[in-house]
């Protein structure tokens, strides 16, 4: 490679900077769980490298009353090339997903308009099946 190096002697790819000593350390680590609420969208990745983005859709408690839904949000997952063909075959939208990387910010054109949207850049990601679908309640005796 011919690429700058760091203190450590580490290698930067592709001209790309090298990122920063974080203090304290692994202070930006986000953790996500949800469902995906559209199919994986291939993309690319600010470097120009190809990657999967994932729309995860997980409920919000209020605030005030943990145990009332207060609305339904979503956050993107980029995962890399690599680890999406490892984890991603059988992922479909609809399906459970835990997510866990690093919280960053991405350029995204939606519907003519751009604007900057947080994602996550995946480091881990683990997918399952969709949860069952819990009955209503109100419509099973003795529900209340």
């Amino acid at each position: 490679m011919s690429g700058r190096k760091d203190r450590r002697g580490i290698e930067a790819q592709r001209g790309a900077p090298l990122f920063p000593k974080s203090i304290p350390p692994e202070i930006n680590h986000s953790v996500l769980t949800g469902r995906l609420s559209t199919e994986p969208q291939e993309v690319r990745s600010p470097l120009g490298d190809r990657v999967t983005l994932l729309r995860v859709e997980f409920p919000v408690a209020d605030p005030d009353h943990p145990q009332t839904l207060w609305s339904w949000a979503s956050c993107l997952v980029e995962v890399s090339g690599d680890r999406a063909r490892r984890d991603l075959e059988e992922l479909h939208g609809g399906a459970s997903v835990l997510a866990a990387g690093q919280l960053s910010e991405r350029w995204m054109i939606e519907e003519g308009h751009t604007s900057r949207r947080g994602v996550i850049v995946a480091t881990l990601l683990k997918s399952g099946s969709p949860p069952p679908e819990q009955p209503d309640p109100f419509l099973i005796g003795g529900g209340r």
